[in-house]
């Protein structure tokens, strides 16, 4: 019976190699099969602004890497959403924040404007001792009586100077964020 329980053992662990040599094939052939593309991140977010309100949303640069085209990212702030418009004129303010692990700089467009609408572009610390990059534009306004759509383009430039591995697998967050207020 000795002898039979060694070669239960032993056919055990030929076929636990076996099961696990097939687990890494197959991880193998699944890799051959996944595929990653680069491209301009268009964004594409559109916010609506019926009420007095606050909106947030929040993207991680995850893909970013230096090249000397520039990243866009598009989205839309209005006052119109499938045929409804607020009853309240609205104002609001633009404000972007982004952590400061990677070099990059920013431009900010409204409409086909070609010229940067960014008011302030300064670095700050938060209570917590972390700096942010902190973006904000003037005051834009909306009339209940008149529905408009802005559509910002935020063009983020990582030049390829940049091309180092001090800045592989760094990953920059970009907050977006939407104050809007009744106009008296």
């Amino acid at each position: 019976m000795n002898k039979n329980k060694k070669i239960l053992y032993f056919k055990l662990i030929i076929l636990i190699m076996c099961f696990l040599i097939v687990l890494r094939i197959f991880a193998l052939v699944l890799s051959k099969y996944e595929s990653e593309a680069n491209s301009d991140a268009n964004v594409d977010i559109a916010f609506y602004l019926f009420n007095e309100d606050f909106k947030q949303m929040t993207l991680n640069l995850d893909k970013i890497f230096p090249k000397e085209d520039e990243y866009i990212y598009i989205f839309s702030i209005g006052n119109e959403e499938q045929g409804k418009t607020p009853e309240i004129d609205i104002e609001y303010d633009l404000t972007i924040r982004t952590t400061t692990n990677l070099p990059l700089t920013y431009e900010l467009y409204i409409n086909d404007n070609t010229e940067s609408i960014i008011q302030t572009n300064e670095i700050e610390q938060d209570q917590d001792g972390t700096y942010f990059r902190k973006i904000t534009t003037n005051t834009e306004n909306l009339y209940y009586q008149e529905p408009k759509t802005n559509i910002y383009s935020l063009v983020v430039k990582f030049p390829e100077s940049y091309n180092t591995k001090e800045y592989q697998d760094i990953i920059e967050m970009l907050e977006i964020t939407i104050d809007s207020k009744q106009m008296i």
